[in-house]
């Protein structure tokens, strides 16, 4: 019936700052703009895209507590990259199977970015 995941919705205040945002920190590009719904879907290398999506004026913004998990094939660069531009980020954690660290966007919706290992 469903083929997988379209996209995922992040709710943010400033759809231009947004934008700007995830485009400069996390490298993805902008694939569709709608000013009028005050939405982009911005999509990174791999195809998986995330939709910003601004809150409508007057309404309250609530930081979501569902967030996307990114891939990277690097997790300590990545970590080390969005560190030295100013994004607070968490500690890496390591597991048998994975490197990751948390970190958010400037509205406070929380993101990961997790490294699959190759522990042969």
């Amino acid at each position: 019936m469903f083929t997988g995941i379209d996209t995922i919705i992040i709710r943010v205040r400033d759809i231009a700052a947004s934008q700007a945002w995830y485009t400069q920190q996390l490298r993805a590009e902008v694939v569709y703009d709608d000013e009028e719904q005050r939405l982009a879907v911005i999509e990174f290398p791999g195809g998986s895209t995330l939709t910003l999506w601004q809150v409508d004026d007057g309404a309250e913004f609530t930081v979501s507590s569902t967030y996307p998990i990114l891939a990277t094939p690097d997790a300590a660069a990545a970590h080390a990259t969005l560190s030295a531009n100013g994004v607070r980020v968490e500690a890496l954690q390591e597991t048998p199977g994975v490197i990751y660290f948390r970190f958010a966007d400037p509205d406070g919706n929380p993101l990961e970015a997790c490294q699959v290992r190759d522990d042969d």
